[in-house]
């Protein structure tokens, strides 16, 4: 098993979990690419809304008209009960799926900690 997987695996467990509170798509947005994937996948979706947001080098989000990045994740709506929610959840980046990672040192921003065991 990958360590993707062993992530999802555990963010799906009791034990951990996304706290929806919003803090990785405020916070960490600014530096992220698109891989190929997701470009492919948006294209063949027909969402250029999404393509609109990549510049030349594949950075993503940014300015649809000025192509300069954002300081947030534009698609980071507030819910009713006060948690955060991706509004293309579904097809959302390769990056964002697979967060946390261990280059943000086994810990999500809110303190979500992920053991050596789960990366290595």
């Amino acid at each position: 098993m990958s360590a993707i997987e062993r992530m999802s695996q555990l963010f799906r467990s009791r034990q951990s979990g996304c706290r929806a509170c919003g803090d990785c798509c405020r916070e960490l947005s600014w530096h992220l690419h698109a891989s190929d994937r997701d470009l492919e996948r948006w294209r063949r979706l027909g969402r250029d809304d999404l393509l609109a947001r990549v510049n030349r080098l594949g950075w993503i989000w940014t300015d649809p008209l000025t192509k300069e990045l954002l300081p947030c994740c534009p698609y980071l709506v507030k819910s009713d009960g006060g948690t955060h929610l991706c509004e293309i959840h579904e097809i959302k980046p390769d990056i964002c799926r697979s967060y946390p990672t261990q280059d943000q040192y086994n810990l999500c921003l809110n303190g979500v900690y992920l053991g050596p065991s789960l990366l290595s």
